[in-house]
Order: C-alpha cells, then sequence, then structure tokens
C-alpha cells in the first residue's frame, strides 16, 4: 500500500502532444481524458502531476533513457514490456480501427481479416505499437507518418491501403478536418482493443513506486465515482 503524505509530492509524467482526445496540447496546456484521469488518481494519494509534452516517439525514448519517469499513453505489449516498467491498474480501454479510402477497393471488404494485413500497406504512426499480434508479424508493409494526422493524410493519397488509428482520434480528426476526411475514410474493422497505461523508465529507482501509487490511485477513484465523472466529461470531447 502506498504511504500518503501529510503534504502532497510532486512528479513530472511526459504525455502525448497531438492525441486528442486522450492527450494533447490544447491552448498551451495539456488536455485530454488521460491527463485528467492520471491528475486525478495521483491527487487522490497526495501526488501532485506537472505535464509536459512530446510527440509519443520522444516520450518513450526520453523515459527509456531514464530523462523522465514516465510516458503515457501506452500498450503492454511484446515490444515494449520488456523495456518499461508498467503499473497493474489500466488508464483506459480503447480500439485501434482499421480505416481505408471511401473510393478504394479495401473498404469495399467486409471486416478485413488482421491476418491478412501483410498483403497490404499499413499506415501507421511513429513510435506507436499496435498490439503484439501486430508487431511480431514481419511481413507486414509499413508506412510510417509523424502523427494520426499525417497517417490519414497519407492513406487519402494512397501511400497506404489501410491506416490504423484509434477510433476516437479517428472521429475526432474527422471532425476537425471534415474538408479532407469527411465520406472520404471509413472504418473497416477493428485490429485490437486494450488497456493502455503510463510506461515507466526501468532506469528511475522511484519508478516501482509511482506506479504502486497510481494503481492505488486508479482504484480510489474508480470507487468514489471520479473515473465516472471524467468519462462523462469526455463522452463528448472538448474542442
Amino acid at each position: 500500500m502506498f504511504a500518503l503524505h501529510s503534504q502532497a509530492e510532486t512528479i513530472t509524467l511526459v504525455g502525448e502532444d497531438s492525441w486528442y482526445p486522450y492527450s494533447a496540447v490544447k491552448n498551451e496546456q495539456n488536455r485530454g481524458f488521460a491527463v485528467d484521469v492520471i491528475k486525478a488518481a495521483y491527487a487522490a494519494v497526495k501526488i501532485d502531476v506537472k505535464f509536459i509534452s512530446t510527440p509519443y516517439s520522444r516520450c518513450l525514448m526520453l523515459v527509456q533513457s531514464g530523462q523522465e519517469l514516465g510516458c503515457f499513453d501506452s500498450l503492454k505489449d511484446a515490444k515494449l514490456e520488456p523495456d518499461f516498467i508498467f503499473h497493474k491498474e489500466a488508464i483506459f480501454k480503447a480500439s485501434v480501427g482499421i480505416y481505408a479510402r471511401t473510393d478504394s477497393a479495401q473498404s469495399r471488404v467486409n471486416k478485413i481479416n488482421v491476418l491478412e494485413l501483410h498483403k497490404y500497406v499499413i499506415g501507421v504512426t511513429h513510435g506507436y505499437t499496435y498490439g503484439t499480434a501486430f508487431e511480431k508479424d514481419t511481413r507486414i508493409v509499413r508506412e510510417s507518418a509523424p502523427n494520426d494526422l499525417s497517417n490519414l493524410r497519407k492513406l487519402i493519397l494512397g501511400r497506404s491501403d489501410y491506416s490504423l488509428i484509434y477510433t476516437r482520434v479517428a472521429d475526432y480528426l474527422t471532425s476537425t478536418h471534415p474538408d479532407e476526411f469527411k465520406g472520404a475514410i471509413q472504418q473497416v474493422g477493428i485490429l485490437v482493443e486494450d488497456y493502455l497505461y503510463v510506461s515507466f523508465s526501468k532506469l528511475r529507482p522511484e519508478s516501482a513506486r509511482y506506479a504502486n501509487a497510481l494503481d492505488q490511485g486508479l482504484r480510489l477513484i474508480r470507487a468514489n465515482g471520479a473515473y465516472a465523472a471524467i468519462e462523462r466529461k469526455w463522452a463528448r470531447p472538448e474542442p
């Protein structure tokens, strides 16, 4: 059990800068569902959190090298689990959608079989992982983009046959870039539905302690209703 202190401690975590509605920079602040959950969970155990933002690939690099304590949001999959410390209670669960151009032959495939992705060029976002099965399939040709927005734009340009985007992120990008994406892309399947976490540095001696504290805080806010309140707040993402 994590010992509570009479005065709040302060830690710094790295969140992704362009993964709305989970974690992004808006009005020069870190905002998003994951940001609110992590902040509330740590507050429940008397820990304040400061956030800095970077692209996800840099987020992982800073934590893996020990320059920063933790990075979010990460899948606990075969690619990341050996190199980071993970807490037990997930921050949230989300789905990675498989998207195609509406005018392409791929869009007419009824629920693409994920085992057949190696037959196509798959758009991915640099630094992201997409679950153990996808990461271990070396036959898949990947077209990497610096962020999800660029990933979808490459799909529109025909640089990829399918793009992998978390469904809530894709919904947000479609709503905020209707001239580019509305009616031009469609979801044709789900690659994976999985839980996401903070990945903590194995080189920082305090990582295990703050991973355990996050678990305790997450259990507390799920029990007292704070987590559900955050879910309701983000059911319709803020602009």
